[in-house]
């Protein structure tokens, strides 16, 4: 705005001088009030006769008629039809009273423009119509839609004369925009004389704009109970005066405190039906956004941020998401922390997603959904909630509405795996890991050697080859493979496990290596784990198990039958005993 001021006020001091010498040959008087007051009807079909009588194109004649028909459909505020009939003349051939009378009709449709905005002719009106005497009080209600207040206030003093030399219809039209700018300048006598005028427009005679303006001086003199009072008369009708009436409501009782935020929510939530597409449909939405937030109402600010999306320039648009994105996050948060009932949850997981699936942190949050569900034990809705997001993260990725998210891919991917193990789903969570599980870490990887284990995959299990260097992990496998009976594995997997991390080695998986080795036929092994853990001695069928490897002479080869005939028996007694006293020692 402080760029179009210093642009109207450049235009102004170089046009002034020329203006003010030239005043007749620049504009041409206009007989506004008299079109305005005589019979539309019967004036413009004597107007048309003379048009249609005058055949030459080029004739005076015609141009007159068009001329006259303009200035009568301006007079009553008719300006596409007045617009029409100045295009149908060719401005270069117009001459004198003509061309200046063109020109001046031109100018006032001008400053009638309602769109202040970029490609409005109003900037440039205000600026081509200093000097134009009879334009003094359209300049001033152009410069109030402008919302230079300053230049407005400027032209108070000579606006009031003006006035007279406009119709009734226009006199209507501008005396909002004039009370508005009188009051901005705190000119209370040219503010009580514009007031004065309203009650002789029906248009304007106790309409919201009237109650909006009258309630607006109450508020800027201090009289507040008066401002809340006008403003809710004029907040009843539809047009742009009772929206401002209504947000002006919400601003006032919010500055005040003597709005409950509910009702102004309310009032804000009814108000978004009623007006909206323009500055003050966008100024609702932002307010709509703030005290829904405030009271907790995650759809409505949602709604209105999305709202105010559609029209967002680009330096406004990462704002609205990041704020969007702090509401949903907290939704989800809630959500995930267990202050919002299961049904509830998953009916406003299901409207944010309508409209917010695409926004690059969605899926980050609404993991928490297929998470809750796990905990609460729904482990197949679980999965195909994981599988759902995860799905979306790819689809996304694969057209390039984002950059590649590897990390989240791997959480999503990892949750529907442990979903599907939760459910008994061993080999579908084998399909889904395999061939992702290197790349996605120790845990990913636990989790393919847990389903492979569940599936009684052992032939996979015992094939694969771990990247992660965790001991749990390493653990987790051998502990799987010896379980499984898988002896020759187990034995290998656990003398790795022993390798990498010697200080981690722990008694239990002293045993299961011994038992493993002894199945076997490893005598070497299990003299070297009784030496290294003496207390293996202590456990129950020590002896047996001692006898039967001792009997096989070193570099012999394969146990003999004899060996390989100990009983399934010996072999339970010995493994219940182990684990008896593997628990007591890992108590310890």
């Amino acid at each position: 705005m402080k760029h179009l001021h210093n642009i109207v006020l450049g235009l102004s001091l170089i046009l002034a001088a020329p203006v003010a010498g030239e005043v007749g040959a620049i504009f041409a008087p206009l007989s506004l009030v008299e079109h305005g007051r005589e019979d539309f009807l019967a004036a413009r079909e004597t107007l048309m006769t003379q048009l249609f009588a005058a055949t030459d194109p080029d004739a005076p004649q015609r141009a007159a008629a068009l001329l006259d028909l303009s200035e009568l459909h301006l007079a009553w505020m008719m300006r596409p039809e007045a617009a029409g009939f100045l295009a149908a003349l060719d401005a270069e051939a117009l001459k004198g009273d003509a061309a200046r009378r063109h020109r001046t009709l031109n100018l006032a449709l001008a400053l009638l423009e309602e769109d202040a905005g970029a490609g409005g002719d109003l900037g440039q009106a205000v600026s081509w119509s200093v000097g134009w005497s009879e334009g003094q009080a359209l300049r001033a209600a152009a410069f109030a839609r402008l919302g230079a207040a300053e230049e407005a206030a400027r032209l108070m003093p000579r606006t009031l004369e003006s006035l007279g030399a406009l119709s009734p219809a226009i006199q209507a039209a501008v005396l909002p925009d004039l009370l508005e700018a009188a009051l901005e300048a705190e000119n209370w006598d040219v503010a009580q004389a514009l007031a004065a005028q309203f009650p002789k427009h029906a248009e304007l005679r106790d309409g919201p704009a009237y109650r909006y303006l009258l309630a607006r001086a109450s508020e800027v003199s201090g009289d507040l109970l008066m401002a809340f009072e006008g403003y809710v008369q004029a907040a009843q009708g539809r047009d742009l005066y009772a929206q401002r009436a209504r947000l002006a409501l919400v601003r006032m009782g919010r500055e005040t405190e003597t709005l409950p935020g509910k009702d102004a929510l309310s009032l804000l939530k009814t108000a978004r039906w009623m007006w909206s597409g323009d500055d003050l449909g966008r100024e609702g939405a932002v307010l709509l956004a703030e005290v829904a937030t405030e009271q907790g109402d995650t759809d409505t600010a949602l709604w209105a941020l999305h709202n105010l999306l559609r029209s967002a320039p680009d330096d406004e648009a990462d704002a609205l998401r990041a704020q969007a994105r702090d509401i949903y996050g907290a939704f989800y948060a809630a959500g995930a922390a267990g202050e919002l009932d299961l049904g509830p949850f998953l009916e406003g997981h299901a409207r944010i997603s309508a409209r917010w699936r695409f926004d690059p942190g969605f899926v980050e949050h609404a993991a928490a959904v297929p998470q809750r569900l796990l905990d609460t034990g729904m482990t197949a809705l679980a999965a195909r909630e994981y599988r759902a997001l995860r799905e979306m993260v790819e689809a996304l990725e694969g057209v390039g509405t984002n950059a590649p998210d590897a990390a989240l891919l791997a959480d999503l991917r990892r949750g529907e795996a442990r979903a599907l193990l939760a459910g008994g789903q061993a080999d579908a969570a084998v399909d889904l890991l395999s061939g992702y599980a290197d790349d996605q870490g120790a845990e990913a990887e636990a989790l393919l050697v847990e389903a492979l284990a569940q599936a009684g995959r052992t032939d996979e299990l015992a094939a694969l080859r771990l990247r992660a260097q965790d001991m749990d992990l390493r653990r987790s496998r051998a502990v799987a493979l010896y379980e499984t009976g898988k002896w020759g594995a187990a034995r290998q997997a656990f003398l790795e496990m022993w390798e990498a991390h010697p200080p981690q080695f722990a008694f239990a998986d002293a045993t299961r290596l011994t038992l493993a080795a002894y199945q076997a036929g490893d005598s070497e092994t299990v003299a070297r784990a009784a030496a290294a853990f003496p207390a293996l001695a202590e456990l129950p069928g020590w002896a047996d198990l001692a006898t039967g490897l001792g009997a096989q002479p070193r570099g012999e080869g394969p146990l003999g039958s004899d060996v390989m005939r100990l009983s399934m028996e010996s072999a339970d007694r010995i493994l219940d005993a182990v684990t008896k006293v593997t628990d007591v020692k890992e108590s310890q």
